[in-house]
């Protein structure tokens, strides 16, 4: 495993590992383990690979909204949209210079305890954010 991998894979492991520590209550013996749902911490793992000009990492964590992410309200709005299929995500899908500059975009973790990894390479910035929005705009 390349060392950025490697690094990313141990960041992510300490992120969620400490996620859970804080954001797990201790349920009484009388209560229930807590359900899926809105309040349910969800955490990703995104990169921004540009090739040459190397690669960005940040956390986003959502319920609440936080992590790193410079905008974590907005992209948690974006993931919450298409319930973590990131996949799905077409937010404006306007035209674009056909200038090439290929970014590679990744989000591994979880969402609503649902297990998330995408992978997608955009030709240029433009048309990451008209298809990501501001997901992964760090």
């Amino acid at each position: 495993m390349p060392f950025a991998r490697h690094a990313t894979a141990l960041a992510l492991a300490a992120t969620l590992g400490g996620l859970a520590a804080v954001a797990a209550p201790h349920p009484r013996p009388a209560e229930a383990a807590p359900r899926p749902g809105p309040e349910t911490p969800s955490v990703l793992l995104l990169t921004v690979d540009s090739g040459t000009a190397g690669s960005r990492a940040t956390v986003l964590v959502c319920g609440p909204a936080g992590g790193l992410h410079p905008d974590p309200t907005t992209a948690c709005r974006l993931v919450a949209r298409v319930d973590g299929d990131l996949a799905a995500l077409d937010v404006d899908p306007g035209p674009c210079t056909l200038e090439h500059a290929p970014l590679t975009v990744r989000a591994v973790g979880f969402w609503q305890d649902r297990p998330v990894s995408y992978s997608r390479t955009f030709d240029n910035r433009c048309t990451l954010r008209r298809g990501t929005g501001a997901l992964f705009d760090f």
